[in-house]
C-alpha cells in the first residue's frame, strides 16, 4: 500500500463506509482500514484509503458528501 493513502478518518464506521461507496461510484477505487478495537467499539477509527493520484477528486467528492449530509 505504497501509493494509498489515508484521505478520512472517522469512529462511525458506516459513515465511512458511505464514503466508500460514494467513491466508489465515482469510479474512484477506495479501501477501508478498520481501526476500530472490538473489544471496546468506542475506541480506534475506520481509515479510508485510496491511490495518491486519485487524492484530489476523492476529496473533492468526500467535501460535497459531507456538505450534502449536513443540508440533509
Amino acid at each position: 500500500m505504497d501509493n494509498w493513502i489515508k484521505i478520512y478518518h472517522d469512529n462511525n464506521e458506516y459513515k465511512v463506509e458511505l464514503i466508500k461507496n460514494e467513491l466508489l461510484n465515482h469510479d474512484i477505487q477506495a479501501v477501508i482500514l478498520n481501526k476500530v478495537d472490538h473489544n471496546y467499539p468506542v475506541f480506534g477509527l475506520s481509515e479510508l484509503m485510496v491511490s495518491v493520484t486519485e487524492k484530489d477528486i476523492a476529496l473533492t467528492i468526500i467535501n460535497d458528501f459531507i456538505k450534502n449530509e449536513e443540508k440533509n
